[in-house]
């Protein structure tokens, strides 16, 4: 009875060891040719053998990440974005733990996975069973992909043909996930291409009026308070969106990306060329904060706080250390354009979510602030705009322009109306986007 017993131990034990090793060739074998079809432009027989593989190994990040890329192909953008949330939920992990199972052994080994392709020269399918130590040199040579391994157990460093071993991940390095956001990114911008053909920004007529420009406490560049007055014009009621720039120009440089999120890190240039694409300007500086203030005289258009309930900086949930640990605004970064409450004017977000490019250059060496004219003051400098695109021969000292607003990366005393900021025009400062203006009817 025991021998009978021990017999059928021996054959259960074989039959998992040959199911093992079954897999693991097939799923190296799925691999192989899923690669194969994908270099050869076989789009559609990819993506089933990529499919069978996840079937078999539904936590393979690779796996899931080459899938991903090959919908990419097919135009499935849906289903290439649900691939790679799957990557995205799995945990960060540091280090390069995995668990190893090698053909013909059906338990996992702990190890370090230390080299993902190391080219081994063997001489026979037999040597390549084995778990390797050494290079081997003979007169058939032929040059196999291995995974260079480091045993917990053992302590030892082996060569394993990638044929007969599968390497299962614990969660994903952060480079992997790097890799994993920007290909959601780019999933997102052929989306959002395919969704959104035509744009439209919405306008309000801002009355003609006058205000006090500046803040005496404020920084040095916002001295001295002066009179202002504005001829009426229109302005965009919300940031520009993603869908709308990436629909007139072709392009979509934001870092946080969605159809309703404002288009953010793009330079001057690019803001200035979308408004003329369109029949419209960036506003003048003093446009902005006229609009911007619609009327009220404290620090924000609110009033004299910030609780989180009025616009997006940088919270309790933004990664910065800038971050204001007591208030939760609701958004880790960008918000959707008009997701929190209008100025007076019906503007939204002229505090937060993205700076906004202004058309004025940024003054160097003189204040402007107190040789502006009361009328539709024009920046300084505004004869300048020729001279762009060629470096501003002459003009050295004026390269940069000026954003308002403060942002979703930005401290919340940053929020206030009177802040500026400045960036080369065509550089690309995170969290800045944009709104246009133009005349009144």
């Amino acid at each position: 009875m025991k021998n009978i017993l021990f017999s059928v131990i021996l054959m259960i034990t074989a039959a998992i060891t040959v199911v093992a090793g079954g897999a693991i060739a097939q799923e190296a074998d799925l691999l192989q040719s899923g690669e194969k079809a994908f270099s050869e432009g076989k789009f559609e027989d990819a993506e089933k053998f990529f499919s069978q593989l996840i079937e078999q190994a539904p936590d393979d990040h690779k796996a899931l990440r080459a899938l991903a890329e090959t919908k990419i192909k097919l135009n499935k953008f849906q289903e290439a974005e649900t691939l790679v949330d799957r990557i995205l939920e799995m945990p960060l992990v540091k280090g390069r733990d995995v668990l190893i199972y090698v053909e013909g052994d059906p338990n996992p080994h702990e190890a370090e996975l230390v080299d993902e392709t190391v080219m081994v020269v063997v001489a026979s399918d037999d040597q390549e069973n084995e778990y390797s130590e050494s290079f081997v040199r003979s007169k058939e040579q032929k040059s196999v992909p291995h995974y260079r391994v480091y045993f917990m157990k053992t302590g030892k460093m082996k060569l394993l043909p990638k044929s007969k071993t599968r390497v299962q991940y614990k969660g994903i390095p952060a480079a992997t996930r790097d890799q994993a956001l920007a290909l959601q990114a780019e999933i997102q911008k052929s989306i959002i291409s395919v969704h959104h053909a035509g744009a439209e920004e919405e306008m309000v007529t801002i009355p003609a009026g006058c205000f006090l420009m500046g803040n005496d406490q404020g920084e040095p560049d916002e001295r001295p308070v002066h009179k202002v007055c504005i001829s009426s014009f229109q302005m965009g009621k919300y940031e520009v969106r993603q869908k709308n720039f990436q629909a007139v120009m072709g392009s979509n440089p934001s870092q946080h990306v969605g159809a309703d999120l404002p288009v953010d890190s793009l330079t001057w240039d690019e803001a200035s060329d979308y408004c003329k694409k369109i029949g419209m300007r960036l506003p003048t500086e003093a446009e902005w904060e006229y609009a911007a203030r619609a009327g009220t005289t404290t620090p924000f258009y609110w009033g004299p706080m910030v609780s989180g309930k009025e616009a997006n900086f940088c919270d309790s949930a933004c990664a910065l250390n800038i971050r204001e640990p007591r208030v939760n605004d609701g958004f880790k970064h960008t918000a959707p354009v008009g997701s929190f409450p209008p100025n007076p004017f019906g503007l939204h977000d002229m505090a937060g979510n993205v700076s906004e490019w202004v058309r004025d250059w940024m003054d160097v060496g003189e204040n402007y602030y107190q040789t502006s004219p009361e009328q539709d003051p024009p920046g300084p400098r505004p004869d300048l705009k020729a001279c762009m695109r060629v470096g501003c021969i002459g003009a050295q000292t004026i390269t940069n322009k000026v954003y308002r607003g403060g942002a979703w990366n930005q401290h919340a005393g940053e929020l206030r109306t009177s802040n500026r900021r400045d960036s080369h025009f065509q550089l690309r400062p995170e969290g800045t986007g944009f709104r246009c203006a133009k005349p009144s009817k």
